[in-house]
């Protein structure tokens, strides 16, 4: 088997998955993915474990924790990136690396092992970091520049992020490095982060795992910012750290303390280059979009996302969810990839999704207010009925005029101001133009609107 059978394996080991969302995933013909999938299926029927099956077109592998850790102890093959991580991260952590011994460990020839260093080198080079070759021994770092010091930080993360479906190698390359298990600290970073207002996520966890590993590695501290010391939000961060953190290093508990303050204070200053991107395609998203009124939090809410995209797409940071678009998101979609194509970049599907879903709730807040006055056509509303769904409405969305009327002015063919309303809400199939529900209900009247305000505003790019 190959790369691919790794990439499969990768993500039907996080959802399940169509053969064409694979193909948008991986850039790999569908044919052979097919094929792959079948290789994969001999592979597991020799370690005795159930096949991967297909429902309908989504294809899926159901096994319990126990039956993954069987698979991937088993399975020994490693993606072409994940060949290059392996030994970027060995050299670095070790500060020496013995290519035929690497070799063997991860099965390689001679001149596939040759062509993926030459990746690590041609880094090096560029970044500023040296090593020497010392005669039958191996090679030797004898400079480490700063920019490899940070890449490391990520590529170790990654570790982290996959550890529960990590193959032997790259198992057995993150024991070497960590020095504590990570559902202990995780037990002991999650009250860290709830009070001092850090939202929790497996990104932020992994980082911080791969925060630790590393300060026992490296002397040079990449987060220390002396302007911190005095603030409030410091001192409140150490006295966590120093409560729930005990067995902590002293080291790892510092480093800790200025880079959870950093994501206080000033937000994604870690990676400049992916602020100064995200801020760029933020601002195209909006005029493209005609969006002028989005409020502070969700416009946060979509630069963290680009951001992000940004940060796991570069560092190759798969985290796969199951997506799927409809018509009219197709269209925000579209736009958001021409808009990334048109800036030499590009996101993996699962963080498109995210980017859309965001920019689907600016266009409803953008042209919720657009709806003015509504019609409920209901089956045998009286004076309480009205006074209930008019003060329950009213806490709903107090700038839409609510009408309600009689279906049987409808049956009886008295109702005809109908152009008058921005949107007529019925219980009754009126015409086309008219949204039906089942029964009244707040719910469902706040998704028609929000579904109407929706459509306003992705009308304009059917319109073009």
């Amino acid at each position: 088997m190959n790369t691919t059978a790794a990439n499969v394996l990768k993500i039907l080991s996080q959802t399940e998955m169509s053969i064409e969302d694979m193909h948008m995933y991986l850039n790999i013909e569908k044919n052979a993915i097919l094929k792959t999938i079948s290789q994969i299926n001999d592979f597991l029927e020799e370690i005795d474990l159930p096949k991967i099956e297909k429902n309908e077109d989504i294809f899926q592998l159901i096994l319990t924790k126990e039956q993954w850790k069987k698979l991937f102890d088993n399975f020994n093959i490693l993606t072409a990136e994940e060949r290059i991580d392996y030994l970027y991260i060995k050299f670095i952590a070790h500060g020496f690396l013995n290519l035929e011994k690497e070799k063997e460990i991860l099965d390689l020839s001679r001149s596939t092992i040759l062509r993926c260093f030459q990746s690590v080198k041609d880094d090096f080079v560029e970044n500023g970091t040296r090593y020497e070759y010392l005669h039958g021994k191996g090679l030797l770092i004898t400079e480490l520049s700063y920019y490899n010091k940070k890449l490391f930080y990520k590529k170790v993360m990654k570790l982290f992020i996959e550890e529960d479906i990590l193959v032997p190698p790259l198992k057995a390359l993150l024991m070497e490095i960590k020095k504590f298990d990570t559902k202990t600290r995780l037990t002991q970073i999650h009250p860290i982060l709830k009070f001092s207002n850090i939202p929790m996520n497996y990104f932020l966890i992994a980082f911080l795992h791969s925060l630790e590993a590393c300060s026992e590695l490296f002397e040079e501290s990449l987060f220390k910012n002396q302007s911190y010391l005095e603030t409030e939000e410091f001192q409140n961060i150490k006295e966590l750290i120093d409560q729930y953190g005990k067995d902590f290093s002293p080291k790892f508990k510092n480093e800790m303390a200025h880079f959870l303050t950093t994501l206080l204070l000033d937000y994604y200053s870690l990676e400049n280059e992916d602020k100064r991107k995200s801020l760029h395609i933020l601002k195209e998203l909006e005029k493209e979009f005609k969006i002028s009124k989005i409020n502070k939090e969700l416009e946060k809410m979509i630069f963290h996302n680009i951001y992000l995209s940004f940060f796991k797409f570069e560092n190759k940071i798969l985290k796969l969810r199951n997506t799927s678009f409809d018509e009219k998101e197709r269209v925000l979609l579209d736009k958001l990839n021409h808009i990334l194509e048109k800036n030499s970049c590009d996101f993996f599907l699962g963080d498109k999704f995210s980017i859309v879903f965001a920019l689907k709730r600016a266009l409803i807040e953008e042209n919720l207010s657009k709806i003015k006055n509504v019609l409920l056509v209901l089956n045998q509303p009286n004076a309480t009925h009205y006074k209930i769904f008019e003060n329950s409405l009213s806490k709903l969305v107090p700038h839409i005029n609510f009408d309600l009327e009689s279906s049987l002015f409808h049956l009886k063919n008295l109702l005809t101001d109908f152009n008058d309303y921005d949107l007529i809400i019925s219980d009754e199939h009126i015409n086309s133009n008219v949204a039906v529900i089942d029964f009244y209900c707040n719910s469902k009247i706040q998704t028609i609107l929000e579904e109407k305000a929706f459509s306003m505003g992705i009308q304009k790019f059917y319109d073009l």
